[in-house]
């Protein structure tokens, strides 16, 4: 999978563990799904899982969704100095199956998902708006810096779909 962008510098001083993880642009008709203020489904790869594996799993624990034609866009790179992570996000697409399903979210955050529709320009147009809202907030903790890189990852995996 070719990389598509790299998120964050490296500090020769950490030693950074991987984190496989997988991200899914939705499609339903001509629109694109995202999640609260611009952030795609998907989350970490387990030990000895494929990445269609841990779609599925993501996907049903998330939003009680199965998709199908997934193809992948692309791989971004996020260097989480806070957490000493390197993630590895491989990026997708797929079409929205069926819906309704149970949820069984892992967290508070995953239990408040607010789903969104929009056209793959408007999506875009969202995101680069909740980039320059969370690039305001101070970077000294892996909260906003992790919900910055996540957007900006949402934003480089929308906008290689433009191509």
């Amino acid at each position: 999978m070719n990389i598509l962008q790299t998120i964050g510098q490296p500090d020769k001083e950490i030693e950074y563990l991987d984190r496989p993880t997988v991200k899914v642009v939705i499609k339903k008709d001509d629109k694109v799904l995202l999640l609260n203020d611009g952030l795609l489904p998907g989350g970490g790869i387990d030990a000895g899982e494929s990445d269609n594996e841990a779609i599925t799993r993501e996907l049903q624990e998330e939003l009680g969704v199965t998709i199908e034609d997934t193809q992948e866009i692309g791989m971004i790179i996020q260097y989480r100095n806070f957490l000493e992570k390197k993630y590895v996000i491989r990026g997708y697409t797929a079409t929205i199956k069926t819906t309704g399903g149970i949820t069984s979210p892992q967290d508070k955050g995953e239990a408040s998902f607010v789903e969104q529709w929009f056209t793959l320009e408007d999506a875009i147009a969202h995101v680069t708006l909740s980039i320059k809202q969370a690039a305001r907030k101070s970077m000294n903790d892996d909260t906003n810096q992790g919900k910055l890189y996540n957007l900006t990852t949402t934003l480089h995996l929308l906008k290689s779909l433009m191509k």
